[in-house]
């Protein structure tokens, strides 16, 4: 899985266009759009990042995802806001409930909120979505510092919109 980043990676980057590239994941694929390009796997979470942000700034556009365990129908309800209060990039304030949906014919939890970015202090717009399968969770976070959220939201949700889970055959 990490050659098929690494192909789509160097393919993106010799092109040296601003072509949607799909990207690929343990059990999932997703477009770029003209907006995103490929940074790479940190942490296990894929990284997509603005093009047009300069390389050294603080905050930046970006979309991330990210293969978890399954969780249970029971643990729904709070995951979501359990792993946005978990992640490094942000500090945030009281979560709402996350609205239910469903994506790639799958139940899914989504929120969008205004948090903070522990490495600038700055408001961030992020949107972050869980997509529930059977045998694994599948997390999507976009996000943008909030001056530029307008004009980045179009692209970095066409991006979570385009991924699709592979379904796994029946045994």
């Amino acid at each position: 899985m990490r050659a098929a980043l690494a192909l789509a990676l160097a393919l993106a980057l010799l092109a040296g266009t601003a072509a949607a590239v799909e990207v690929t994941g343990p059990g999932w694929r997703l477009e770029t759009g003209d907006r995103l390009r490929l940074a790479g796997v940190v942490n296990g979470w894929t990284v997509l990042r603005d093009r047009n942000a300069p390389a050294g700034a603080d905050d930046y556009g970006f979309v991330l995802v990210r293969v978890q365990r399954p969780v249970p129908a029971a643990d729904r309800g709070w995951y979501l806001q359990a792993v946005l209060r978990n992640l490094r990039p942000f500090r945030f304030g009281a979560l709402p409930a996350p609205e239910t949906a469903r994506h790639g014919g799958l139940p899914a939890a989504l929120l969008e909120v205004t948090g903070f970015s522990t490495q600038t202090g700055l408001p961030q717009m992020v949107r972050a979505e869980a997509v529930y399968a059977p045998d694994r969770t599948f997390l999507l976070i976009a996000a943008a510092p909030q001056g530029q959220w307008p004009r980045l939201r179009d692209a970095l949700l066409a991006a979570m919109a385009s991924f699709r889970p592979e379904r796994r055959p029946d045994p």
